[in-house]
């Protein structure tokens, strides 16, 4: 095991947490998910695993959380029948099962694109791969049971949802960064977050200006989870919650995505604005349409007819956008990258067929889109498993929260979710989701305890503004 720079900073973090309040973990954790190019541990002797800064601090997370006995008492109850938590350990359990006995059960039965990619198609046989993706799994379950328990407390899920905020802003600031290094050729920089033994894509240009990757690995994923910010902040401001900071974050998360130019990031934003201009239309049916979503109903066509009508009126901006759409829409499916990504497909299809609908396994393969990952790897019964956890988180039963803000947090984290499933889809090349996904599910769809009925003295006394808007939202409904 080789323990590098990041790691030592974690290590350090995490004992430091121990001794601060259940808050400050969290924090520290929701903003760590943001290193995906950094490795805290490498592990040689499992073909170079990396160990993230964010799976490092989810020990640290656990201890903390069963150390009080509040939170103790209502892990177990994220894993109840019937909860979202309880379809995501049947999916877990799929995924231990699958990962030992498929390989072996259909080893050399078909041909498997490996989780670390080498170009070309291998027999289907045991690998290291199958245990640390399992392994992955295994920790998201984690993720998501602490974080629901977190999440049952109004403190909890105001804390989250501060973590989030602040993990956005990180987000943006290391995409200023990475900007920065770039042009001034100081890239070493940032190389001990970029360290991981995996391939970085981090120094990539498209139509003569770089490609934003910030603190991930390439383009794509950069773009993938500034899409899912975006999602988030923008929900927050259509909720009135922090509505200029909402705003500012939304409106720069949007300008961050579309400068990683990446496909995945372009195809996916313009789905995701299909589903808040969806959201704001059904608002206005009902009768519960807030003036923010209002505004925003009637200025989007002009403002998107402004936009276009500029860039054709110029030349060089008409040229420049053209060769982007070309390169990252049009013709990507024709590009060395779309070929690959089309063979994976295309192989992992033929792997659900090869086995009969069973998979080849969790960690025998990887593919493009995560529904034929799911497939491929977990077969018939995982995918069933999956889509019962999916309809569990998002829809699961909203009641209305304590303030217009602890609304506005869970609508948030639902709309991040669906954003990310979203990118998932579309080049999503394995069965595990992340970190980032699970948090936001947690807080999506957790719980409120009785507790969250009634807020404490002290808050009301410093918000009586909230805690009136909260009485007259309950009395005449709420909206967009």
């Amino acid at each position: 095991m080789t323990i590098e720079v990041i790691g030592m900073i974690t290590l350090a973090l995490g004992v430091i947490c121990l001794f601060r309040p259940v808050s400050f973990i969290i924090h520290a954790f929701v903003c760590s998910i943001l290193l995906g190019a950094a490795a805290a541990f490498t592990l040689p002797s499992l073909g170079g695993t990396n160990v993230t800064p964010s799976h490092l601090l989810l020990g640290f997370l656990t201890i903390r959380i069963l150390a009080e006995p509040d939170y103790r008492s209502r892990v177990s109850d994220a894993l109840a029948i019937g909860t979202p938590g309880f379809w995501l350990a049947l999916i877990v359990v799929d995924c231990l099962v699958s990962a030992y006995f498929m390989p072996r059960l259909f080893a050399g039965e078909t041909f498997v694109y490996p989780v670390r990619t080498t170009g070309y198609m291998v027999v289907l046989q045991p690998a290291t791969s199958n245990f640390t993706q399992s392994v992955y799994l295994v920790g998201d379950l984690i993720c998501f049971a602490l974080i629901w328990a977190y999440a049952t407390s109004y403190v909890g899920r105001s804390q989250l949802g501060s973590a989030a905020i602040l993990c956005v802003a990180a987000n943006l600031a290391f995409a200023v960064l990475d900007l920065a290094t770039y042009y001034s050729n100081t890239t070493e920089i940032l190389s001990f977050i970029r360290n991981a033994s995996y391939g970085l894509l981090t120094e990539v240009e498209l139509a003569g200006s770089k490609r934003l990757v910030g603190s991930f690995t390439e383009a794509s994923s950069f773009g993938s989870m500034t899409i899912a910010f975006f999602a988030f902040t923008f929900q927050l401001w259509l909720c009135g919650v922090y509505r200029r900071l909402s705003l500012v974050l939304a409106v720069l998360s949007l300008g961050a995505a579309l400068l990683s130019k990446s496909s995945t990031a372009y195809v996916g934003l313009a789905v995701v604005l299909g589903i808040f201009y969806f959201q704001i239309v059904s608002a206005s049916l009902s009768g519960t349409l807030r003036i923010e979503s209002m505004v925003l109903l009637a200025g989007a066509p002009f403002v998107v007819a402004f936009v276009i009508l500029g860039i054709l009126a110029d030349e060089r901006a008409s040229s420049y956008v053209a060769d982007i759409l070309n390169e990252l829409v049009l013709n990507k499916l024709s590009s060395s990258s779309g070929v690959e990504r089309s063979l994976w497909n295309r192989q992992g299809l033929e792997n659900f067929f090869d086995t009969f609908g069973f998979g080849v396994g969790n960690g025998s393969m990887r593919a493009s889109s995560f529904p034929i990952a799911v497939l491929a790897s977990l077969g018939i019964v995982g995918s069933i498993l999956f889509i019962g956890f999916f309809l569990s988180v998002f829809l699961a039963k909203d009641e209305n929260g304590v303030d217009a803000r602890d609304e506005g947090y869970r609508q948030a984290a639902k709309v991040t979710c669906a954003a990310m499933l979203v990118t998932q889809v579309l080049a999503g090349a394995l069965t595990d989701l992340g970190l980032p996904f699970f948090i936001f599910a947690a807080l999506a769809c957790a719980k409120r305890d009785a507790l969250s009925g009634v807020r404490s003295s002290t808050s009301l006394a410093l918000e009586p503004g909230l805690g009136i808007l909260a009485a007259a939202r309950r009395s005449g409904g709420s909206g967009l």
